[in-house]
């Protein structure tokens, strides 16, 4: 009896890693198709809107497809510019590092109980110059690869939009009334859910990173614009991204700037996004951002280990996504309250909320 129930979890196991594994062999094909999905989700209302202009199915999608295109243009030239300057950049950074850490270890040294240690670190060694500039390469210009994707972004989008104007007719067809219009309206809800989730987070994250963006230029800090990226980017991470976009710069404003003004700065960014990420964002987001802080580690993890920086970067949106369904599905709704970080925010199921009612 008892390895009649270890069945189903080892089973269960086999089919997580199974999964991951076909998500891992698949990404070059499914990373610009999730990407796809989010855009087909933010311009599918734009795209009723002009038909029912009697634009042109073809047109329309032409217009959107020109959009589209650019601002992946502009986004991506915006990201491979930094990238180069921050790159050029780098030796200057190492030069200043060598300086505070020589006098750092002069300070060590004069502990008498540090002394020996001391002198055996290897600082050359520590802040190599292809090192550093190795690491930059990979992380940043990762971003800049998935833009020669871009052909498959618009090719995704194109079969998304032209396919998903005639499906309600063909669900009509295909099912009784009645189970058609059940099936309509819990599909009309989840994707109005997550385009209102995508759309709400896109436009607060470019709000906070443009704020960076000027308070770092007001200072003159150096590559103003890559950490406004940065922090766009990085804000699709609740709690670990506000770490990153803050921590990397201070970093680098301790290389340019004396203490005092790189910790004022630091401090004034620090701010600004605490003030943002905790007071204006849950106000603006509402339930659809509440999840578990260990849902969204488990997803960071996951598909940070699939997909690499952008997938630490999607992981978030798409297990918001994953979530709306979960509510608006009755059988996974039992699934969506384990993801919610609160009760308040967990949506109740019917039959439940019947009861409590009941009871009150």
């Amino acid at each position: 009896m008892r390895d009649s129930k270890l069945v189903p979890i080892f089973l269960g196991v086999l089919v997580f890693f199974a999964v991951g594994f076909v998500l891992n062999i698949l990404e070059p094909i499914l990373l610009p198709f999730v990407v796809a999905v989010f855009l087909s989700r933010i311009f599918g209302p734009l795209n009723k809107a002009l038909r029912r202009r009697r634009v042109p199915s073809a047109l329309a999608i032409l217009l959107i497809l020109v959009l589209v295109s650019i601002g992946l243009l502009i986004f991506g030239s915006a990201v491979y510019s930094s990238v180069q300057a921050f790159t050029s950049a780098l030796p200057k950074y190492q030069e200043r590092l060598k300086d505070l850490l020589a006098g750092l270890s002069g300070w060590l040294a004069s502990i008498p109980l540090l002394q020996a240690k001391v002198q055996h670190l290897d600082w050359q060694e520590a802040i190599k110059g292809s090192a550093v500039a190795g690491w930059a390469a990979a992380t940043l210009t990762s971003f800049v690869l998935f833009f020669n994707d871009a052909f498959l972004v618009l090719l995704f989008l194109v079969f998304l939009l032209s396919g998903s104007e005639e499906f309600p007719q063909k669900l009509r067809r295909a099912l009784d009334p009645e189970g058609a219009e059940r099936l309509s309206e819990m599909m009309h809800n989840i994707e109005a859910g997550i385009r209102r989730y995508i759309v709400t987070k896109t436009l607060f994250n470019l709000t906070v990173g443009a704020m960076v963006t000027a308070l770092l230029a007001a200072f003159g800090v150096d590559f103003p614009l890559l950490w406004g990226l940065l922090t766009f980017l990085a804000h699709y991470i609740p709690s670990v991204g506000a770490v990153i976009s803050v921590g990397l710069p201070t970093i680098f404003l301790f290389l340019q700037f004396s203490p005092g003004m790189a910790l004022l700065i630091a401090l004034l960014n620090a701010a600004l996004q605490f003030v943002m990420g905790n007071a204006v964002e849950p106000r603006i987001m509402g339930s659809s951002l509440d999840l578990s802080p260990l849902v969204v580690l488990i997803a960071l993890l996951f598909w940070g280990w699939l997909w690499g920086p952008w997938g630490m970067v999607l992981s978030v949106p798409i297990t918001s996504a994953i979530k709306i369904i979960c509510e608006n599905v009755e059988p996974l709704h039992p699934v969506a309250i384990l993801m919610s970080g609160s009760l308040e925010h967990a949506k109740p199921r019917p039959d439940t909320a019947t009861a409590e009612e009941k009871l009150a």
